[in-house]
């Protein structure tokens, strides 16, 4: 199986049909992968199971990635590569892990982190897989995914407004996964919005739907980062900095006074000084206090090894460490940080670093919350490598370096 030139682009010759990876129409097989692919992200904020079990969007998942391995897979460029088996490597790393201390402290509880690493992992293959293959079809498929599911949570959300509850939650478990939800569906979507060609009436009312469901969390850092977002966003394109301005105007007169101006100005005006905001509180300590797990990692779960609560106060609880990458230094030590931090790495050599851009804010909400099970952000790297792997591969064409290319 080869890549071959084609007047209108690149076509996978695989000697029976052509597979078209960015003209042409899917394979039914595609097809099937790009279906389960969005429902998935349409059906991700819902908890239909009790929380902690895989919900309905996993399984949807775990469905498609049957089907995506049984897709042709085009080569990767060697920080491709790279990004894929560092990443594999930390997954890999996070199961021994948890597991060792699964049999070491007889607690099958921590066996369930591992597993979400390993579904997430998935996630990234299976994008890996159709992206590099259908990348259009793909684009469109997680943009219009995103559009309805953003425009469900934030009607949803504005038709059952709780008043007498100051940070909602639309249908996630906290406040906080809402507005990390919308973070990164808001980062996805700006992303691939330009390459899927999505109107502009259609993108407007999305990214008013995504910061609207941000700032009914309340999150003071998912709101600071989608500010972030923002900015990068419209930076990159001076050209929307006055759209944005003139939005600004009717926007004001719309929402000045309303109860959710207020609460979002209280909320933030509240930043560091309220009790959860403290280091302490986040568990920042820990990794001091307890060093010895920095060298292999102490894993995530039975918090009971860790002493900052009294034990004669039952009310006192130990929470895990708010920070993404606390987390990582201290449950999985210094190689799961090293292996991390190369495939992150070698994303940004794959990607330009106008599509690096977009990682930062939610990086930026990992300082002070565990971000990292979340599989949203995954999706947003996966989504950075194809943009990358699809750039690279259209440079080779243009030079002529891809011709008669194998695939595995």
């Amino acid at each position: 199986m080869a890549l071959v030139g084609s007047r209108s682009g690149t076509e996978l010759s695989t000697g029976s049909r052509s597979q078209g990876s960015d003209v042409g129409y899917p394979s039914a097989t595609a097809l099937v992968v790009l279906l389960l692919l969005a429902s998935y992200i349409v059906l991700k904020p819902y908890y239909l199971l009790p929380s902690g079990l895989p919900q309905v969007a996993d399984m949807l998942l775990a469905l498609a990635l049957p089907f995506a391995l049984f897709l042709p897979q085009l080569r990767l460029n060697d920080d491709g590569r790279g990004f894929r088996f560092y990443l594999m490597l930390f997954c890999a790393y996070t199961a021994l892990v948890n597991l060792s201390w699964m049999f070491a402290l007889m607690d099958p509880h921590m066996a369930v982190t591992a597993s979400f690493y390993m579904f997430n992992l998935c996630l990234v293959i299976i994008c890996l897989r159709i992206g590099t293959l259908q990348p259009k079809a793909t684009f469109i498929t997680i943009a219009y995914a995103i559009v309805l599911s953003a425009g469900v949570q934030a009607v949803s959300t504005a038709f059952a407004y709780d008043m007498a509850r100051l940070r909602q939650i639309a249908s996630f478990n906290n406040p906080n996964q809402l507005g990390y939800w919308s973070l990164l569906s808001l980062a996805i979507f700006w992303l691939i919005a330009g390459r899927a060609k999505i109107k502009w009436y259609v993108q407007v009312p999305t990214v008013v739907c995504l910061i609207y469901t941000a700032a009914t969390s309340l999150s003071k850092s998912a709101m600071i980062a989608t500010a972030l977002l923002c900015a990068l966003h419209l930076v990159k394109r001076p050209k929307l900095i006055w759209i944005g301005l003139l939005a600004l105007a009717p926007a004001y007169f719309v929402l000045d006074n309303t109860v959710l101006i207020e609460r979002v100005s209280d909320r933030l005006q509240t930043l560091g000084e309220q009790s959860d905001d403290s280091l302490e509180a986040r568990g920042f300590p820990r990794v001091v206090d307890y060093p010895e797990y920095i060298v292999t990692g102490a894993g995530e779960g039975a918090l009971y090894r860790f002493g900052e609560a009294d034990s004669s106060d039952e009310q006192v609880q130990i929470h895990e460490i708010h920070s993404t990458f606390l987390t990582i230094l201290f449950s999985y030590g210094l190689f799961g940080s090293a292996t991390f931090a190369a495939a992150i790495w070698r994303l940004y050599r794959l990607s330009s670093a106008g599509t690096f851009l977009y990682v930062i804010p939610p990086f930026f909400y990992g300082l002070t919350h565990q971000g990292l099970r979340f599989s949203f952000l995954w999706l947003l790297l996966a989504v950075i490598a194809v943009l990358g792997l699809i750039n690279s591969r259209a440079g080779d064409y243009r030079h002529g370096k891809v011709v008669g290319e194998r695939l595995r």
